[in-house]
């Protein structure tokens, strides 16, 4: 019986063993976890951008790739683009690429170790904080625009796994070192030379010793000989006889302490207090990058002393100070100047010559010259003389009544969120910078601060024309796109789109730069016809023309003057007002521009300086030269030998059949005309009812580089500006 027992425990377990050998009834393994993503760097994130070209080569040339692609490492890196990096000129880059310690040392500002996020920067703001390098860049807040030192951070919280990138549109460069100063801060003034009336007025009120106390430490805002010179040497005799005045002035330009650029810059938004114990405001001049103090650019920074810092500015900073003024009225001033003959037959004719010449009221009056009433034209000029109540009119929308605003005070004001001021016809003007040059509307101030014993003249070079009135219009946008003939290939363009019935709800705002025939027509033909034919392409574009939510009028784009605005193709287009008569004329200057004409004409590194240029109709559609051959040798093309045509905006260089280059203006080529034989000469003006002068107003407002032409075609859902030049930037 135990046998077989025995013999059946033995047959069952071989039987289990057989069915466990049966491998098909075995569950599958595990399947391995998947290895781990590899961790996507700093450097990683740069190079698969695809902007930051020029940083990864900088990078790689200072051998910092694999510190920055270290995963157990932690940065925060302000990342300049490509084209921050073209700011500096090839010749810079290049330099900077062959010094391997100075880009170690420009690269490594630009990175903090550990990570800070655009929440914590922003808390910084105000204040320095310490790069790689161990330098110290200045953090600000304004407008809802993060600034690093003059840097705009434009795109924030890129993250990656060894860090955060910021996105930057300048290179930061270290500070200067301190070194060992020798001289205080007059003896750096009187040694620089630029400084004689600076130091002159320091000794007249008596501050020379103040400013050389060894025992003591200031920052100085040091204005140079020019800059009081704007002032005029009238008013400057004023101040050396009033030391208690000039004091107070001076020491407008002194803050206590040792205030470096870097601490300047962090001050951005705020207005430190000064020796005088009034509060001067530190900016950003958006237009140049530059720090701004009291409405002056700081052109030079970190001048150390044995006692302080001297940062130079191009502006004497007035403020508050009540200057004495010469025993002569505004009216007085501009009889005895004699450049102002019209304003004053003007303000005679209107009888606002007896308003100006009240001393017991206050005014500050921008003055045409009579060369800027000269570019109306005689017969505009004869009309308002007849025209008295339009005259009165357009004389009060250059005066500002109740208050004395010199140069310093309107240059804040422009340089503020709220740059319109209301002149005494009860309408608004629009201050701006453009560099250093102040606008009122589009008329630059050529000289200002010019005292009387009833407040200031600032000269200007237009007559500043009031904008229309919105009135009541009667018609959408898309209903003045269709009843005017010059927009049919617009109106054609929207059609295809689909946005004509967008840009006619009246339940909507919108602002359009609005290109004319002649515009789409600069435009090569087959590339018009892709372009129509590319539905989403098309819009994309047309979008770019289109502010969607805003009525932004003429005002508000001269006051918007050196910004960017945001389009509704979600690209921002830019806004600039371009003074013609301060193009650089050269011997390397292929075309250059006659002020007194207002056209375009040879520069002096062309064949014939100062002769008319003329565009030639039947180059329309080609996107080059139709004249070639004999036409070519009665029209002369101006011939650009060194690829560069820069003296003025809108122009570019197009490729002739033979490959020689050829200027452009507004992608138009230009030519000169072999008949005419003298500088100023117009003889070619309307041949063949295909040949014309480039006729260009002296001051012109330009959206993205295209020339508006007309603005403020009010519409019952926005508003109108002709643009010459159709945008195109959202093909590139």
């Amino acid at each position: 019986m135990h046998k077989l027992s025995l013999l059946v425990g033995a047959v069952s377990l071989l039987a289990l063993s057989g069915c466990g050998s049966d491998s098909d009834d075995l569950p599958p393994p595990p399947t391995p976890p998947a290895p781990p993503p590899p961790p996507v760097t700093i450097v990683d994130v740069a190079v698969d951008n695809g902007s930051f070209t020029t940083l990864v080569a900088a990078l790689t040339e200072a051998q910092l790739v694999d510190a920055l692609s270290d995963p157990d490492a932690s940065f925060t890196v302000f990342a300049p683009t490509d084209d921050a990096f073209a700011l500096l000129g090839q010749d810079a880059i290049d330099d900077l690429l062959a010094n391997q310690d100075q880009l170690t040392d420009v690269l490594t500002y630009h990175v903090i170790d550990g990570e800070v996020n655009a929440e914590a920067a922003i808390a910084a703001a105000g204040a320095t904080v310490e790069m790689f390098n161990g330098d110290s860049v200045g953090l600000s807040f304004v407008n809802d625009t993060l600034f690093v030192n003059q840097a705009t951070v434009t795109s924030t919280d890129i993250q990656t796994d060894n860090g955060i990138i910021h996105v930057i549109d300048a290179v930061l460069m270290p500070p200067a070192e301190r070194g060992e100063p020798t001289a205080n801060i007059v003896e750096t003034a009187v040694a620089a030379g630029s400084f004689e009336t600076l130091v002159a007025a320091v000794e007249a009120a008596g501050l020379a010793d103040t400013l050389s106390d060894p025992n003591a430490e200031f920052t100085v805002f040091a204005p140079t000989d020019d800059a009081f010179a704007m002032l005029g040497q009238d008013t400057i005799d004023v101040l050396l006889d009033n030391p208690d005045v000039l004091e107070g002035i001076l020491l407008q330009h002194v803050v206590p302490g040792t205030v470096n650029s870097i601490t300047a810059f962090s001050l951005v938004g705020q207005s430190p207090e000064t020796a005088s114990g009034a509060t001067i405001p530190v900016g950003l001049n958006a237009d140049t990058d530059l720090l701004t103090f009291g409405g002056a650019n700081i052109v030079t920074t970190d001048i150390y002393t044995t006692n302080g810092v001297i940062h130079v500015i191009d502006m004497v900073v007035v403020a508050d100070v009540e200057v004495p003024a010469p025993p002569v009225s505004i009216v007085d001033v501009a009889v005895e100047n004699g450049s102002f003959t019209t304003l004053v037959a003007a303000l005679q004719a209107t009888g606002l010559d007896t308003v100006l010449a009240n001393t017991d009221e206050q005014f500050t009056v921008f003055a045409p010259t009579d060369a800027a009433f000269a570019l109306l034209g005689q017969d505009a000029i004869d009309d308002l003389l007849m025209d008295t109540a339009a005259l009165s009119n357009i004389l009060q929308y250059h005066v500002i009544s109740g208050a004395t605003i010199l140069q310093d005070a309107a240059v804040t004001v422009a340089q503020s969120n709220d740059s319109l001021v209301t002149m005494t016809n009860m309408q608004d003007a629009a201050l701006s910078l453009s560099g250093s040059d102040l606008y009122v509307n589009a008329s630059r101030v050529a000289l200002a601060d010019v005292m009387a014993d009833n407040g200031v003249i600032h000269v200007v070079d237009q007559v500043i024309l009031p904008p229309a009135d919105r009135g009541e219009p009667t018609q959408n946008i898309a209903e003045v796109v269709v009843s005017n003939a010059n927009f049919s290939t617009l109106l054609a363009a929207l059609d295809i789109a689909g946005l004509d019935t967008t840009l006619a709800d009246e339940m909507e705002t919108f602002t359009v730069f609005a290109p004319t025939n002649a515009a789409f027509d600069k435009i090569e033909d087959m590339a018009l016809d892709g372009l129509l034919a590319d539905t989403d392409a098309l819009t994309n574009v047309l979008l770019q023309h289109v502010i969607i939510g805003a009525e932004v009028n003429s005002l508000g784009a001269y006051a918007a003057n050196g910004s960017n605005v945001d389009t509704a193709a979600m690209e921002d287009v830019s806004v600039a007002i371009v003074n013609f008569a301060q193009a650089e004329n050269t011997d390397s200057t292929e075309v250059s521009y006659d002020a007194v004409n207002q056209r375009l004409v040879g520069g002096l590194g062309s064949d014939n300086p100062g002769f008319t240029l003329y565009t030639f109709d039947n180059d329309l559609g080609t996107g080059g030269s139709a004249c070639v051959d004999g036409c070519a040798t009665n029209w002369p093309p101006v011939i650009v030998t060194d690829g560069d045509v820069s003296s003025i905006p809108g122009l570019s260089v197009i490729e002739r059949g033979d490959g020689s280059m050829q200027a452009a203006y507004q992608g138009r080529p230009l030519y000169f005309f072999a008949n005419d034989t003298a500088a100023g000469d117009t003889n070619g003006q309307g041949v063949g009812d295909v040949w014309y002068t480039v006729d260009q107003p002296q001051v012109a407002l330009q959206i993205q580089g295209s020339n508006v032409t007309t603005t403020d075609i009010y519409t019952t859902n926005g508003v109108i500006h002709v643009i010459d030049t159709v945008i195109t930037e959202t093909l590139e």
